[in-house]
């Protein structure tokens, strides 16, 4: 009896058995039991959302960042000093940052009396053609126009060594006012303020940082850091490295060139593709260097400049700026507004970048050009480029003879302006090449050159330069070079492509294809810039774009047959 129940008992157990494998079975084979089995057996797809997990920077990249962002501020330096454990100060404590009067993001504030100093940067010279060197120079926007009959109230600026806990106070020496030309009301103008360095055992050392303020001994409301930028050895006050030839074993004695661009408001126009031909361009006449500065672009042209600081870093450089007087800083559309409202507000602002990218590279670099991206000095005849055409521009004659005949130096080659328009209702000239090429397609220009003092550019020469203008010098040093000299025009011209102010110069134009010396190899960098880009329809893009040209054409055909 035992045994049968026994026997019963497993023939139930494996009946039940096979039963629960069955639901088993079903259960994995359905959508819940399967979500359920994948959660069991791997990580929950929660478990791995796909954010930054990168590790926190480490303070030094944090510091290069900081100082990226806010160049003038000298934040490595101030904690630097903090963490020196100097005594304490008496006259003079150094500043910490709850003290800076930021104002408007990359500028400072300080205040004497009625006037409002915003103070941009701060540089160190110590050229030897200037008389007062070594000084430290202060770039500001001050509201005092320039008033030969106005004195300024007595303003000091407190200057900070590396290991010293007093700061070497000194007077402002000077206020060198960078807008001769008129004033308005309630308009602040672009002002270098001499610091020179007393004699003493500190004359000849570089400071680290500077504050403005009107009472000597009091704590100030602005630090910014002293510029002092000398990358490459040099001879004489001129730089013998090529950096168009890193690797050479020789150093060249060809003289090296920057070009400043002012600020780059375009928020509206897509000009990255005139952009890069310009770039490509100043490459090829011997350009080492473009600074830009930032006032808000269009996408493409940030795109651009951004591939030029990764393939060719060294070449391109942008940096950022704001207004000076305050118009805030904010997205592009309210700050163009601003840049557009006032012309001569904008006009004053521009002063800024073209002084702070000179002072940044006089040490790195032989000569300064300040150009527009529509701008090019374009070397004549056998010549090709920059370095050759400022060899021949010593030995040629003054145009107009303006400078003395013995002059062996000069602040500044300057070259005659010619406009090259449009002209959009005449033929392509080259008609082989591209549309998509602005300068090599536009070489007819205006017949007649401007004169001599009427939107020329020039080459300035750093060593003698000392405040710029975007067509001239306002200042230099008098006693060891003479004034600039305008190069004829059978040498060299500034080719402007834009329409000029007087439209009776457009008539009769005439076609000058200087450019076109350069076409092959201009050519090929610039296509293989816009592939990287990604500038050049694809097939279809293109077959597309066609037919939209074609309707379009056809719908104007029946609109002006109806019309008539």
């Amino acid at each position: 009896m035992s045994a049968s129940y026994t026997r019963l008992f497993r023939i139930l157990f494996v009946i039940i058995f096979i039963k629960l494998l069955f639901l088993l079975g079903l259960f994995l084979h359905s959508y819940d039991g399967a979500a359920r089995l994948q959660r069991w057996s791997h990580v929950d797809v929660f478990d791995e959302l796909l954010v930054d997990r990168r590790q926190m920077p480490s303070w030094e990249q944090r510091l290069r960042w900081i100082r990226e962002e806010m160049p003038s501020f000298p934040l490595e330096e101030l904690l630097a000093r903090e963490n020196s454990r100097l005594p304490s100060v008496k006259c003079g404590p150094a500043p910490d940052l709850m003290n800076i009067d930021f104002h408007n993001t990359y500028w400072q504030r300080a205040i004497n009396g009625n006037l409002t100093y915003y103070l941009f940067a701060a540089y160190y010279d110590n050229r030897e053609a200037v008389p007062e060197a070594p000084l430290v120079r202060l770039l500001a926007m001050v509201n005092q126009h320039q008033d030969n009959s106005f004195k300024y109230p007595e303003i000091f600026c407190q200057l900070w060594f590396e290991g010293r806990a007093d700061p070497v106070i000194v007077p402002v020496s000077e206020h060198k006012v960078m807008w001769p030309f008129g004033h308005a009301p309630r308009r602040y103008y672009p002002t270098f303020l001499s610091c020179p360095l007393p004699e003493g055992e500190e004359q000849w050392i570089v400071p680290k940082m500077v504050s403005l303020l009107a009472n000597k001994c009091d704590k100030a409301r602005n630090l910014l850091r002293v510029v002092y930028e000398v990358d490459e050895p040099t001879v004489a006050g001129k730089s013998v490295a090529n950096a168009s030839s890193p690797t050479s074993a020789v150093p060249s004695t060809d003289p090296k060139f920057v070009v400043c661009v002012k600020a780059m408001d375009f928020p509206y126009e897509d000009k990255s593709w005139r952009l890069i031909e310009w770039l490509e361009l100043m490459r090829l006449l011997g350009a080492h260097k473009v600074v830009l500065y930032d006032a808000q672009m269009h996408s493409n042209m940030t795109r651009v400049i951004k591939d030029y600081l990764v393939t060719s870093p060294g070449f391109v450089e942008l940096r950022r700026m704001s207004l000076g007087r305050g118009e805030p800083h904010v997205g592009p559309h309210f700050h163009h507004y601003a840049m557009m409202a006032d012309g001569f507000n904008r006009i004053l602002n521009e002063m800024i970048p073209y002084n702070d990218c000179f002072y940044r590279n006089m040490y790195k670099f032989d000569y300064v050009g300040v150009f527009d991206i529509d701008e090019v000095i374009m070397p004549l005849g056998n010549h090709t480029t920059w370095p050759e055409l400022v060899k021949l521009a010593r030995i040629v004659p003054d145009y107009e003879s303006r400078t003395p005949a013995d002059c062996t130096e000069w602040v500044s080659f300057c070259f005659r302006n010619v406009y090259y328009p449009r002209y959009p209702e005449r033929p392509k000239v080259y008609r082989n090449l591209s549309s998509s090429f602005y300068m090599l397609q536009h070489v007819e220009r205006v017949r007649e050159h401007c004169n001599r003092g009427a939107a020329a550019k020039c080459l300035h020469d750093t060593r003698f330069a000392v405040g710029l203008h975007n067509h001239f010098t306002f200042f230099h040093t008098e006693e060891a070079a003479c004034a600039a000299k305008s190069v004829p025009i059978e040498f060299a011209q500034l080719q402007h492509y834009r329409e000029p102010d007087t439209k009776s110069l457009l008539i009769d134009p005439i076609v000058d294809a200087s450019i076109w010396r350069f076409q092959p190899q201009l050519q090929a960098r610039v296509e293989d810039r816009y592939r990287r880009l990604g500038f050049l329809p694809t097939e279809q893009e293109l077959a597309k774009t066609l037919e939209k040209r074609r309707l379009r054409d056809e719908l104007q055909l029946k609109e002006a047959v109806g019309g008539a």
